[in-house]
């Protein structure tokens, strides 16, 4: 069975058609869609997979179907398609050339004779199917066996470099570029092991920071303290607090408290104008400053230590571990130097806090601070060597990994005798498309022959049976004539001027009649009928929903496509489950087709979706209808699809809903009155009804400067005259479609 359209591009309205989410086809597929959505479009698709010689006739066209399994048949490729046979107007019009000659028949031995020669071609096509089985199993095994050793290489290869992403595919793209010159790249053993060992190599390398000298120095600390050292501070010290460091330190605290006071906050007696004046006099300003100058330099010396952050030495390539090692020590060495400089400082600092009225002498030994500037160059030289190794040993990898992969598709490509091998494939290729090109061309003489039975092996009496079931009142049958042809008589005489209904019928008949041809199984074909009740009027609908229901009920699969809202409705009531709304279910599909207008490239465009609720709901297009109308004249931005499709919508609704209203009057148009009191108005819904839903093309609309807003507010017109004059249809139709009324 077919189950989807997956895609159909350029082939009539069908320009960019797309399956997307639609309900996949099932063995009974109902296909609704009013006249020129694309229909018959759809049944010429199909008409294509049942003759392939039809494809000719849409240049430019491209499709896949996909079949149920999986498997799928494009434009490309249309070989021992499904049996399809396909009813539509193409069809009626290949077999009424001639007005009453019916489709030609052989009887008797010209019959017996097409027969043998397809059983001849039956036996032939046996013979070269199982040759073909032979050739394939023998390009099959010759492949396999390349493709076999082709991979074990390739694991090997993949071992041995560690490359674990290493497949055949990559083998077989490094033996396309090297088999014009492989002896080029072919490695001695020596070579070869040594490249192996350099890309075995664990050890693995990272770029080093850049190192940084310490941010101080001794002789920069000693300049710092010299120049506190050398400062004096002169003041009428008193010697006990100078002895008393501590005590000095709470009578400094103290005497802040006693700025404007002479009674003393501690124990209450009076202090003296001269004691206070004393005090005072020992705290100078210049002492307090450089007594809190000579605290800083003690904290700062206190809280410094000369630290180099170093790499691990591990970090390095071998070679430069050694000097690594060499300058550390050197760094340790000077770290450890330096550090007891700045301990010496901060003992001359501690000093300088008992002596702050004497200059006192900073005399340290920092001849090595400059030491650790050429110590960092050399370490930050070896940085830059370890970078530049560490980038090169990446880059020998991979040429060595390279030469690796090069050589061992060179020796695959000579010791494999692949050359030899590709040749034997192909010729093994050729011979198995040779033998699909005889199985090709004996299916096509088969399909000719089996073409020419099925037109001309057609019994009389079946085509008889049929059309006196569709057409008892109209004595039409047929006859035999000679020359082995039939013809369509009417009360025994050649029935010239058959209507197009009676084409439609006779060859739908015929068409019936064609399906179990030469042994064919209808549970092997598929059935597309496009409109088979076009031209026929509603007496005969009945009909053929009888011949489809009966007849081909034991099709492998079935379409039915119409724009007959009675023949769509006898068919879902049949096919589908009417207490779930027609829901569809695993054996039976309803779909809908639909035309559209791309606003950009004013072009017309088909698809094919699920059916909308409402008609699949209810007995009639009625709701469906108003829904259209109802969005469109509430739209916020309409369209010129919207608009173009419109006036043929709205004469839809009113002749069904005057009709109903008013049955007594015939002309739609004259019952305009139920829902407009003025002439004028009912005058211009009739005009736009009519003349704008006869417009033969874009142009005519497009020419109209306000056709979108002028056929919005005809249609929101009739929307509004039906809501004021019978206000519980409006409100109920509004509750069908959903909307608030």
């Amino acid at each position: 069975m077919i189950t989807k359209i997956n895609h159909l591009t350029n082939f009539g309205n069908y320009r960019q058609f797309q399956w997307g989410g639609t309900t996949p086809f099932t063995k009974r597929n109902l296909i609704y869609g009013w006249n020129y959505s694309g229909k018959t479009t759809l049944s010429r698709l199909f008409q294509i997979l049942a003759e392939p010689n039809q494809l000719a006739q849409w240049q430019g066209s491209q499709f896949e179907l996909e079949l149920q399994g999986g498997v799928t048949m494009t434009h490309a490729n249309l070989a021992n398609p499904p049996c399809i046979k396909v009813f539509n107007r193409d069809f009626i019009q290949r077999n009424f050339q001639q007005e009453h000659q019916a489709p030609r028949i052989i009887v008797g031995g010209n019959t017996i004779d097409l027969r043998n020669r397809i059983t001849r071609l039956n036996e032939h096509e046996i013979k070269i199917r199982a040759i073909k089985a032979r050739l394939s199993e023998n390009y099959r095994r010759l492949q396999n066996e390349l493709d076999l050793l082709g991979t074990n290489l390739a694991r090997s290869v993949a071992t041995m470099t560690g490359d674990r992403n290493y497949n055949r595919t990559k083998l077989l793209t490094e033996i396309d570029r090297i088999k014009a010159t492989p002896d080029t790249f072919i490695l001695t053993e020596e070579d070869l092991q040594a490249k192996v060992s350099l890309l075995r190599s664990t050890e693995q390398w990272t770029n080093i920071n850049t190192v940084q000298s310490p941010a101080d120095n001794p002789e920069t600390l000693r300049q710092r303290l010299l120049a506190v050292m050398q400062e004096t501070a002169s003041n009428a010290a008193i010697t006990k607090l100078k002895e008393n460091r501590d005590l000095e330190s709470w009578i400094r605290t103290g005497l802040l408290h006693h700025l404007n006071s002479s009674q003393c906050e501690f124990c209450g007696s009076t202090i003296s104008e001269e004691r206070l004046s004393a005090l005072q006099r020992h705290f100078s300003k210049a002492y307090e400053d450089l007594t809190a100058e000579v605290a800083s330099q003690i904290l700062t010396l206190e809280e410094t230590e000369l630290v180099i952050v170093l790499p691990d030495e591990r970090d390095f390539v071998p070679d430069l571990r050694a000097q690594f090692v060499s300058l550390k020590a050197r760094v340790e060495d000077w770290t450890t130097w330096a550090n007891s400089v700045v301990g010496e400082l901060t003992t001359l600092a501690k000093q300088k806090q008992l002596c702050l009225e004497t200059q006192l002498a900073c005399e340290v030994d920092t001849s090595r601070s400059s030491e650790i500037d050429q110590i960092v160059a050399d370490i930050k030289a070896l940085v830059t060597a370890h970078n530049q190794k560490r980038s090169q040993i990446d880059t020998e990898k991979r040429a060595a990994k390279g030469a690796i992969e090069k050589h061992q598709a060179a020796s695959f490509y000579q010791d494999n005798n692949v050359l030899g091998r590709e040749s034997e494939i192909q010729a093994a290729q050729d011979q198995v498309g040779k033998a699909q090109n005889l199985l090709t061309y004996i299916s096509g003489k088969k399909g000719v022959i089996e073409s020419q039975i099925q037109q001309q092996s057609i019994a009389a009496q079946k085509i008889n049976e049929t059309i006196q079931f569709l057409l008892p009142d109209n004595n039409i049958s047929v006859a035999e004539v000679p020359g082995g042809s039939f013809e369509f008589r009417r009360d025994g005489s050649p029935a010239n001027n058959l209507s197009e209904g009676e084409k439609t019928a006779i060859t739908f008949a015929y068409f019936l009649a064609t399906l179990e041809n030469n042994g064919a199984l209808l549970n092997q074909t598929i059935v597309f009928l496009d409109d088979p009740i076009s031209s026929l009027d509603s007496n005969h609908i009945y009909a053929i929903y009888a011949l489809i229901i009966k007849q081909l009920e034991p099709c492998l699969q079935i379409f039915v496509s119409t724009h007959n809202s009675e023949l769509y409705t006898l068919l879902k009531d049949y096919w589908f489950y009417a207490r779930q709304q027609f829901a569809n279910h695993s054996d039976a599909c309803a779909y809908y087709t639909r035309r559209y207008l791309d606003g950009t490239s004013h072009r017309w465009h088909s698809t094919l979706e699920d059916t909308p609720t409402l008609l699949r709901k209810y007995k009639s297009e009625y709701q469906f209808v108003f829904e259209q109308l109802h969005q469109f004249s509430s739209s916020q931005v309409p369209t010129l699809h919207e608009a173009y499709t419109s006036p043929n919508l709205l004469r839809k609704f009113l002749e069904a809903y005057l009709g109903f209203k008013k049955p007594c009057i015939s002309q739609w148009s004259k019952k305009l009155d139920l829902l407009f009191d003025s002439d004028v108005d009912r005058i211009e819904i009739q005009k736009f009804s009519d003349d704008a839903s006869h417009l033969q093309g874009l142009s005519r609309a497009l020419q109209q400067p306000n056709f979108i807003s002028n056929a919005q507010n005809t249609v929101k017109k009739v929307i509004q005259a039906l809501k004021a004059k019978d206000l519980p249809h409006y409100t109920s139709m509004c509750t069908v479609i959903g909307v608030a009324p």
